[in-house]
């Protein structure tokens, strides 16, 4: 059975399983610290009961909130899964809990945006399939401070995301378009 539960900095010992993975971004202890102090209500882990009776981390989320006014959203940082505990649902599980979480008081943010390599087939099946769309496409998004594109007319499946936005009630449409897969940006353009 799935339980729900903050991450506590402990957990971070814990990760390499999930995050020693190909289709997991990673980060330093830093980053998630700096998470797990101003976002800390939307860093949580998913948990399962082993045969021994532990407590083992199946999946995590971070999210923060960002921008103002129009721009006021949630931002997935990542949502990754133990590769033993994929194609189950949890991912969506994560998904749907920082949407109930960020759609209520304190929070209501209009939208939640995430960012997805273009190639990640499996990703972008899922984030559809919970009713995102694609925004834009950012060229050069995952190239790297030595690799920054010089426009947006060549593009690479395997350096550009797409940002994926979806809708809160809040937001009426105003944070998605049509098309966005042919809407092209660099990745200084993206600022909330």
């Amino acid at each position: 059975m799935t339980s729900l539960s903050p991450f506590q900095a402990t957990d971070l010992f814990e990760l390499n399983p999930i995050n020693l993975d190909p289709l997991t971004e990673n980060f330093n202890i830093g980053f998630y610290l700096e998470y797990l102090t101003a976002w800390p209500s939307l860093f949580f882990k998913s948990s399962e009961i082993s045969s021994e009776c532990k407590d083992i981390i199946s999946g995590y989320m971070m999210g923060k909130t960002e921008g103002k006014g129009k721009d006021w959203h949630t931002h997935i940082t990542a949502v990754t899964i133990h590769h033993s505990y994929r194609r189950i649902g949890l991912a969506s599980y994560l998904c749907n809990n920082l949407e109930y979480i960020t759609d209520a008081k304190p929070h209501e943010t209009r939208f939640i945006d995430l960012f997805v390599r273009v190639n990640n087939s499996l990703a972008l099946h899922l984030y559809e399939k919970l009713g995102y769309s694609v925004y834009r496409r950012v060229v050069g998004y995952y190239g790297g401070e030595n690799e920054y594109p010089m426009d947006t007319k060549t593009i690479n499946d395997h350096k550009d995301a797409f940002d994926m936005r979806k809708g809160m009630k809040r937001d009426k449409g105003e944070g998605t378009r049509e098309n966005g897969r042919e809407y092209r940006v660099l990745p200084h353009e993206v600022r909330f």
